[in-house]
C-alpha cells in the first residue's frame, strides 16, 4: 500500500513454493518445494487481495501456472476489473 502514493503502477506476482530459504545466491529452483495447498482458486483469492489493495499488475511465477492465471482472469472478470496488456511468457 505505501508504493500507492507514489501513483505509478504497482504489481505483485507470487511463486507456489512452500519456502525460498533453501535458495542460495544463483541456485536454482530445483531445491525448493510446490505447495499443494495453493490451487488456481486459493492463487486467485489472494491476488484478487492484491488488486484490492492497489495492484494494477498481477500475476504469477514459478509453480503457478496456467489453470491459476486461467481462475484470476475469471475472478477479474467476474468483479468487473478492466483487463488489458495480457503478456504470456
Amino acid at each position: 500500500p505505501e508504493l500507492i502514493g507514489l501513483g505509478g503502477p504497482v504489481g505483485a506476482y507470487a511463486n507456489g513454493f512452500t519456502s525460498t530459504e533453501a535458495l542460495k545466491h544463483g541456485g536454482t529452483v530445483d531445491v525448493l518445494h510446490a505447495r499443494h495447498d495453493l490451487g488456481p482458486d486459493a492463487y486467485a483469492d489472494q491476488a484478487i487481495g492484491w488488486v484490492e489493495a492497489g495492484a494494477s499488475i498481477v500475476g504469477g511465477c514459478c509453480e503457478v501456472g496456467p489453470p491459476h492465471i486461467a481462475a484470476l482472469r475469471d475472478r477479474l472478470e467476474q468483479a468487473s476489473y478492466e483487463i488489458s496488456g495480457v503478456l504470456h511468457a
